[in-house]
């Protein structure tokens, strides 16, 4: 097998996370290093006219498509990309020992990643995330909407984003694929769409490796660190549903990337490296927490619907006074409906436990992690709320939208002085999360190469 330690010894120190403009600009002076090694392919351009680079690296016999910002408010691809095109360009024999031509997208979607970059400059803490926070809505997000025709549904309304994408992936069988995801509390899950013991090994030392602990939580663990990730089909499981009888369901405009891949290539494997940027130390603490289960349940889902219910009030509050068509308008107006309607989520269906699993004893580990992600994540659509009134309020100086953002952020600073008061908030450094993304990309990768017939 080939050495890739060096590869992975050199990955570089960030203090911050790369913007739209850098990383177009390191994709621009790449190819222009290595013209015979490295091109740089225009998939085409975004909602608001901006191109979506792609660099393509290697001769191998599979091909591989990895892109950044599946969801925007989640950078890091953009850095591992970076980073991983150069080392590959300048170390052919690497390239070529992976067996692979390379598809790197390091920003698949830069108008909404655009929005982020007053967290992505820094300083990278939750406050800043949440006043700085866009993430685009699930009816036109790039990876979510590439045509699907099966049974009943008949989509096809791609935005420009996923047209971009559809050049390359209508034109190119792809064998391994992989959307760099972020969470936000945590260590690393890795997200497999079947069970896939062989690989599990070499996941885990790399987590290992770069200091990355593995994500202990309660679902549909396969292995430590480990998770079967229903969400990457989420076509399929509307269709299941359907099937069963359910005509109450979330409705989509598309399948995603990995599922669309699979038209032309079923044996096509998609890994994601969910990390996360902040974490407690104590989600390494493996000792019985006092807790079960379902009280660690129950107090997230309360903090979650006290969160939800001011969110709701101050949108309804704000309603007759919106005027300005933004983006944080679209994308909390369809949040907002979203909960109204109370479909069967079926692009990311929550977890289901029995009552026995309710009662175990959990690990001070889980608790951290179940009760910390709801105290954390009910910040998010308050700060895109807080955009929104702010967008709002910058545009037409209305009075009562002055006065409900500022409720919005005085609510956010009660929440984030909370949140330090109750939790070590540790932010994974950067190179850690590239340098197990990467590592984990070739387990991936290799893993894949052997299950094309």
């Amino acid at each position: 097998m080939a050495d890739f330690g060096p590869l992975l010894d050199n990955v570089p120190v960030w203090d911050r996370y790369l913007t739209v403009d850098e990383l177009n600009a390191a994709a621009q002076r790449l190819a222009a290093d290595y013209p015979e090694r490295v091109k740089l392919l225009e998939l085409g351009r975004s909602t608001n006219g901006e191109m979506i680079y792609c660099l393509k690296i290697g001769e191998g016999r599979h091909n591989a498509f990895v892109h950044g910002f599946p969801n925007t408010e989640e950078p890091y691809g953009g850095n591992l990309l970076t980073y991983l095109s150069r080392a590959l360009a300048e170390s052919p024999d690497a390239a070529e020992a992976t067996g692979y031509t390379w598809y790197l997208v390091p920003c698949s979607d830069p108008d909404g990643a655009r929005l982020n970059e007053g967290f992505q400059r820094g300083p990278l803490t939750p406050l800043n995330f949440c006043l700085n926070y866009y993430r685009t809505p699930h009816s036109i997000t790039p990876d979510g909407c590439f045509p699907f025709r099966y049974g009943p549904l008949d989509l096809n309304s791609p935005p420009a984003e996923t047209r971009a994408l559809m050049t390359l992936l209508d034109n190119v069988k792809i064998t391994f694929i992989s959307s760099l995801h972020m969470m936000k509390w945590g260590g690393i899950s890795y997200m497999v769409p079947h069970p896939c013991p062989e690989l599990y090994p070499g996941l885990q030392n790399v987590a290992k490796r770069f200091g990355i602990f593995l994500r202990k939580r309660p679902g549909t663990m396969l292995a430590p660190g480990v998770m079967l990730a229903e969400y990457l089909q989420p076509a399929r499981n509307w269709v299941r549903h359907w099937a069963a009888g359910n005509r109450h369901l979330e409705p989509i405009q598309g399948c995603d990337s990995y599922e669309y891949v699979q038209v032309i290539n079923p044996d096509a494997f998609i890994l994601i490296p969910e990390c996360c940027i902040w974490y407690d130390p104590r989600m390494l603490d493996d000792r019985p927490s006092g807790t079960s289960l379902g009280a660690a349940l129950e107090y997230a889902a309360e903090v979650t619907g006290r969160a939800q219910a001011f969110v709701e009030r101050l949108w309804d509050e704000a309603q007759p006074h919106l005027a300005t068509e933004t983006p944080w308008r679209k994308m909390v107006g369809e949040k907002m409906q979203a909960r109204l309607d109370k479909h069967t989520n079926v692009s990311d269906p929550p977890f289901r436990f029995g009552g026995p699993e309710m009662a175990r004893e959990i690990t001070v580990a889980e608790k951290i992690g179940i009760e910390g992600h709801d105290d954390i994540y009910r910040m998010f659509d308050l700060g895109g709320m807080y955009k929104l009134l702010e967008e709002e309020h910058k545009a037409t100086g209305d009075g009562t939208i002055g006065r409900l953002r500022d409720e919005a952020y005085a609510q956010l600073l009660e929440y984030d002085r909370f949140l330090h008061a109750n939790y070590e908030v540790v932010n994974t450094p950067i190179r850690n999360l590239v340098g197990m993304g990467i590592g984990a990309l070739l387990e991936g990768s290799r893993y894949a190469s052997g299950l094309e017939r």
